[in-house]
């Protein structure tokens, strides 16, 4: 496991001249989460903005990235978890050309919401990556791996992660460091 002062440096090493833009699921991301130790340690990171982080509203979700994305210059790697994974994928679906990148961790079954109608179906027009646990009590690995195949993502399933959050004991996860890198890397 990569040294917690190493994670700062490694995370500016993988990112290079790209800003990001971190995207909480429910009850925002604790301090604790993944998303915020990274988010702590990226000069050039934003996170969205919510008044009510325990409703589920895909509107209120999309309009907070879709903020974020108009102010910015450049186009921004978008780092999503669980319902937040949900909100970046519609709009990586409307506003491509403000999307370097998408990481999608631990989605969130819209069925349990009732918004699948709401998600593209189509292949993104964006470098898409969705990592997926066999445990993950929101949505079932297959599930996720058709979502991934419908936005023509690369899929990752990984071993009994759970939710892949604060409970998952992941602290940094230099595993999504890596997956990260592999993202914004790729062609």
């Amino acid at each position: 496991m990569l040294a917690t002062q190493n994670i700062g440096a490694e995370l500016t090493q993988v990112i290079g001249r790209h800003s990001v833009l971190i995207v909480p699921g429910l009850d925002n991301s604790d301090a604790q989460h993944w998303q915020s130790l990274w988010q702590k340690q990226l000069p050039r990171s934003k996170r969205i903005e919510l008044d009510d982080w325990t409703t589920p509203d895909l509107e209120k979700w999309c309009n907070a990235i879709e903020l974020i994305l108009n102010a910015s210059k450049t186009p921004l790697i978008l780092i999503a978890h669980s319902f937040g994974a949900l909100a970046s994928a519609r709009i990586a679906g409307q506003f491509p050309e403000k999307i370097a990148g998408l990481l999608l961790v631990a989605p969130a079954d819209p069925d349990k919401f009732f918004l699948a109608d709401q998600l593209p179906r189509k292949v993104l027009a964006v470098k898409t990556q969705v990592i997926a646990s066999t445990n993950d009590p929101w949505m079932q690995v297959e599930k996720a791996a058709h979502w991934a195949s419908l936005w023509g993502a690369k899929f990752l399933p990984i071993e009994n992660l759970g939710h892949i959050n604060s409970a998952s004991n992941l602290g940094t996860w230099p595993k999504g460091i890596e997956q990260l890198r592999t993202l914004i890397h790729s062609d």
